[in-house]
């Protein structure tokens, strides 16, 4: 053996020589909560500052939960990352409407119960997010926006033209050049044109839920996180799929709109669906393990998705589908632990029992 060759190729050590096949938990918390931060950035940015109180409030409750449970335990097994996530994400998804102090002392108790009563972080399976927006939402319904589009709005084509020219949107000033760019550039290959105003929609839509306003930071985010392995890419492709799907070719049977006229675009943009499949969907300690469980998961949500949100335009339906999801996650999860064990029993068991040769 060449020695100088060996010597050459050994001569640098470095201080990690572990490799890893995925992120750890501290590095996926430090990325999420990285993305989650732009978002407040852009409430800073468009000086929504009853949202930004309603988001400090949240985070505040939800850090001070972390550490009661940590006192009532007398054991501080205590990420402070986490619960800034969780009340970020919480603070996000609140009507800006909503009176900080209730949002402050709800989310403190249903932070902390079910932390005592399910685990915290990964050890629940209940998103405890989702849980406490529900909590608020049955509090006084009336801050959360009833559909802002009726079933006749759903009949015309593009259905967010409606949405659009009522003055829910308001359009940018660069709105019609940047539309007429796309269009001469990017969907004329396609062959098709996207109308005046959803360059807007897709930029900010002045929702008054802040989550369900900047789907192009949000989508940024997800490419990010995607690329990063951060999160799990067949849980919201799946669901996307399947909700995009059923949006286009069976809610024109509901809404009486031409067939296979559904608007797509207009059902990503609203409801905050690209937030919550990006960071609600697929909590820790709330989805399957497998790859083939992940896909199960993903192709249901996408159906509860379809019948709790329709086409779009819901500001409440998708935590329900959250909960749904992590009530029929737990039956996969039992799937998938007697998968195991019987492939356990089948394999694995008689070779260990087999007498060395």
């Amino acid at each position: 053996m060449n020695t100088n060759i060996l010597k050459k190729s050994c001569r640098e050590s470095v201080p990690h020589p572990l490799c890893y096949i995925t992120n750890s938990v501290g590095t996926a918390t430090v990325a999420s909560l990285s993305a989650l931060v732009v978002q407040v950035i852009m409430l800073c940015v468009t000086k929504s500052f009853q949202s930004l109180v309603i988001v400090l409030c949240a985070t505040a409750a939800s850090v001070l939960s972390e550490f009661l449970y940590g006192l009532v335990r007398e054991k501080f097994s205590y990420s402070w990352i986490t619960s800034c996530i969780q009340g970020i994400l919480l603070g996000l998804l609140v009507p800006s409407q909503y009176p900080p102090a209730a949002v402050f002392v709800t989310a403190l108790a249903v932070f902390f119960i079910t932390k005592y009563a399910f685990g915290g972080f990964a050890g629940s399976w209940v998103n405890s997010v989702a849980l406490c927006v529900i909590v608020l939402y049955f509090m006084n319904a009336d801050f959360f926006p009833a559909f802002i589009l009726g079933a006749e709005d759903f009949q015309v084509r593009n259905a967010a033209q409606t949405l659009i020219s009522g003055g829910s949107v308001s359009i940018l000033p660069c709105d019609s050049s940047v539309t007429a760019f796309l269009n001469r550039t990017v969907f004329r290959l396609m062959g098709i044109s996207i109308p005046e105003g959803y360059v807007s929609l897709f930029w900010d839509n002045g929702a008054s839920i802040p989550a369900f306003r900047f789907n192009l930071i949000t989508l940024i985010s997800s490419i990010v996180l995607l690329s990063l392995d951060v999160v799990n890419y067949e849980i919201p492709l799946c669901f996307l799929a399947v909700y995009a799907v059923l949006v286009r070719f069976v809610s024109p049977f509901f809404t009486g709109c031409a067939p296979m006229q559904g608007d797509m675009l207009l059902a990503f943009l609203t409801s905050g669906t690209l937030f919550y499949s990006l960071f609600m969907l697929q909590w820790y300690g709330t989805v399957p393990m497998t790859k083939a469980g992940r896909i199960t998961y993903g192709i249901i949500s996408g159906l509860f998705g379809f019948l709790l949100l329709g086409p779009g335009t819901s500001s409440s339906g998708f935590m329900f589908v959250i909960l749904v999801m992590n009530l029929i996650s737990t039956v996969i999860q039992f799937a998938e632990d007697a998968a195991v064990k019987k492939y356990v029993n089948k394999n694995l068991i008689p070779a260990m029992e087999e007498p060395n040769v």
